[in-house]
This record gives C-alpha cells, sequence and structure tokens, in this order.
C-alpha cells in the first residue's frame, strides 16, 4: 500500500522525483505498536477510567455472588460494688452490680479474629466448605481446597468482623457468608466461643487469685502441725504436760506448807507458855511441825532436782516451744481469713458475656455493595487520572 502527501516540489531535485499532481515519493506505514500508542493517546480517559469501570460494573452486577450478613452484639461485664457512665445500658449494668470490662472486651474481640477462633470453629463447622459454595463467584470464594491455616485466617478475616464501641462498651460481630444460614452459624459459634474464652478468664482468674492465698494457708497448716508435733514430743521426753504449770504448783504447795508450818510454830508457843513440856498437846504440835518441815524440804528438793523438778533448760525450750505455736496459731488464723478474702474478690471480679443481639438469619443479600462500588471505583480511577495529567503535563511544560 502506498501513501501520497502533497507537498511543493523541492528546488533540487529532478522533475522525475516529483509524482503526478505535485505528490511526493511513497511513504511506509506506520508500525502496529505505534498505531496502539496513537489510539491509547487519543482514548485515555476511555481505557484508563471507563473500561475499567465496565469492568467492574459487569462483575458486579452479572458475576458477583450475593453475600449475606448475620450480626451479633454482645457485652462483657465484671462484676463489682461501682460502674461508671457510658449510656442507658452501661448505667443500667452499674445499677446491677456491674461494672465495664474493656481490657476483656477488646480481648475477646482479637480472640475472634485470630488463629485459635478459626481452629476452633474448623472443629465445629466445615468451614472451607461454607467459603467455597458452589454458588459463590470465582473471585470472592475461598480459592484453596486445602488452603494453609494463614491464607484460611486472611480470608475468614475478610468475612468476619468484631469492632468495640469504646462508649457503650457493646462489641459488634458481623459475619458474610454465601448463605444465610451459614452466616447464623458462623456467628453463633464465635459466640459461643467467646463465652468460653471468657470462662477460661474467670477460672485463670480465681485460680491465680486462690493460688497464693492457698500457698499460704498450706504453709500455715504444716507449722501449726510441726509445732504440735514439737510440743508432743518435748511432752513425751520430759514425762510433764506443762513444765511452767508443774512449777507453779510446787511452788504454791511450798507457799502453803510453809502457812501451814508458820501456823504450827506459833501456836507451840502459844502452848508453851501455859503447858509443860510433856504435854500432849505440845506434842502433837511439835510433830506436826517436822512433818511439814520435811515436806517442805522434799518438795525444795524435787523442785531443784534434775530428774524430778524443771529445769533452767526446760523453761527456756517450753517457753520457745509454745511461742512459736501461738505465732503458727496466729499464721493460720490471717491464712484463713485471706484465703476468705480472696476467694470474695475472687467472685466479685468474675466476668459475664452477656449477648444483646442474637445472630439474625439475613433475608437479603447486602454485598456486595454494586452501585456504590461502581461509584468508587469511577471515583477513584478519575482522580487518579486526573494527578496523572496534572503531573504529565507539568513534565512537558517543564521539558519545553
Amino acid at each position: 500500500m502506498t501513501i501520497w502527501t502533497k507537498q511543493s516540489p523541492p528546488t533540487t531535485l529532478p522533475e522525475a522525483d516529483i509524482g503526478p499532481a505535485g505528490w511526493s515519493g511513497p511513504v511506509p506505514s506506520p508500525g502496529l505498536g505505534r498505531r496502539l500508542r496513537l489510539f491509547f493517546r487519543r482514548n485515555t480517559f476511555k481505557m484508563t477510567v471507563l473500561l475499567p469501570t465496565l469492568l467492574a460494573a459487569l462483575y458486579l452486577y452479572g458475576v458477583a455472588a450475593p453475600q449475606y450478613e448475620s450480626e451479633a452484639r454482645f457485652l462483657v461485664r465484671g462484676r463489682s460494688g461501682g460502674g461508671s457512665g457510658g449510656g442507658g445500658m452501661s448505667e443500667m449494668m452499674a445499677s446491677a452490680g456491674f461494672k465495664p470490662a474493656s481490657e476483656d472486651a477488646m480481648g475477646v474481640r482479637d480472640y475472634l479474629e485470630s488463629h485459635d477462633a478459626v481452629d476452633a470453629l474448623r472443629h465445629r463447622l466445615p468451614l472451607v466448605e461454607i467459603f467455597r459454595r458452589p454458588e459463590a463467584d470465582p473471585l470472592a470464594r475461598l480459592w484453596w481446597s486445602n488452603p494453609t491455616s494463614e491464607r484460611l485466617l486472611d480470608y475468614f478475616r475478610r468475612m468476619a468482623t468484631a469492632e468495640y464501641d469504646t462508649t457503650s462498651g457493646i462489641s459488634t460481630l458481623r459475619v458474610r457468608s454465601f448463605r444465610p444460614e451459614d452466616s447464623k452459624a458462623i456467628a453463633g459459634q464465635l459466640l459461643t466461643l467467646s463465652e468460653e474464652l471468657v470462662n477460661r478468664l474467670n477460672r485463670r482468674m480465681q485460680e491465680d487469685g486462690l493460688r497464693v492465698a492457698q500457698e499460704d494457708l498450706t504453709r500455715a497448716e504444716a507449722r501449726v502441725t510441726a509445732a504440735q508435733l514439737a510440743m508432743a514430743g518435748f511432752r513425751e521426753r520430759e514425762k510433764a504436760l506443762d513444765p511452767a504449770r508443774s512449777a507453779a504448783l510446787a511452788v504454791d504447795t511450798i507457799g502453803q506448807l510453809e502457812g501451814s508450818l508458820a501456823q504450827a510454830r506459833a501456836e507451840l508457843s502459844e502452848v508453851q507458855r501455859f503447858a509443860r513440856s510433856d504435854n500432849p498437846r505440845v506434842t502433837q504440835l511439835r510433830n506436826r511441825i517436822e512433818g511439814l518441815t520435811g515436806q517442805i524440804a522434799d518438795q525444795r528438793r524435787r523442785l531443784g532436782s534434775r530428774e524430778e523438778g524443771v529445769s533452767q533448760q526446760q523453761f527456756d525450750e517450753y517457753e520457745r516451744l509454745s511461742v512459736e505455736r501461738d505465732l503458727a496459731r496466729a499464721h493460720l488464723a490471717s491464712a484463713t481469713a485471706s484465703l476468705e478474702r480472696a476467694r470474695s474478690e475472687a467472685l466479685r471480679q468474675q466476668l459475664f458475656l452477656m449477648r444483646v443481639v442474637e445472630p439474625n438469619l439475613a433475608e437479603y443479600a447486602r454485598y456486595p455493595k454494586s452501585t456504590l462500588s461502581v461509584i468508587y471505583v469511577f471515583a477513584c480511577l478519575s482522580v487518579l487520572y486526573g494527578l496523572a495529567w496534572l503531573l504529565i503535563a507539568g513534565m512537558r511544560e517543564h521539558a519545553s
């Protein structure tokens, strides 16, 4: 194919080199690449904005499968004597003796989007089959029939979200799938898993709170037992229930005998003033004085004897054992009271998960939002096109 272009004949060329009617010689046609570049340059807006928007609209309206959403809401609260504001629900819960548990609620939210939750769901529901239903479109469905845990978690986070409202303290759970009953089943199982997590947290807090108090009580009981065994060994070894009491009784007995001896001597002195020495009354009083003196001497000997009396070492050992026993009993009483307080505190700090809204069975598909998505695609591409055009125009102007 030969293309002729009209040009003024050059004055330096021979007459024979000019074509008929003043047309120049043959010019080769542009290649395919150049023609594509020319076409793209003349239709840049159509190719970069309108065509992708049209493709997105064709996919969203003609190919994309409907996705049904199930929503549930719950509260995580801890029992306490006070509460805080944050809406009518929070005030009502505070008046009932509950307090907000924001950290625990955020922990439950993070758990719902974790590997543990997905793994637990796979044991309770055919999670992979749910996300690979036959009616699912090729782009929105789970691509792998046997996905790794990381891929399944990434896809699950696209289809299930959990949000925590710091103002009201309410957590919102939303689950999407290609069948309404699947969405409701997943949401219900996630709520069940959340309740089980809260129960585990309760048990952990109670165990942590009671463990120290229980260990202290065990040590106190062991101390009391050791003190009692030591006291029993001492009594069996020394053949005395209470050396201090025995010594006190011995001293009291000596005091009584000395009192009787003094009285007998006084009576003898009085009788001797009026009676003869061979008087029976005088003889009786002398015998009594002699007997009392012997008893006092015997009691003093027994009290000072190491074998029959109580030595200073025995006193010291018994006093030490008595003090240790009293301290052990006081420790046991304190540990018992601490354990009771720990139990009361564990019950007061118990967590509760309360379902505010049960998972619903969707009646119509809320996703994909075709019209809104098409508008977003068109708006974003238009903005990018405008920015690119301004950048290129500025570069050309700067280059010229």
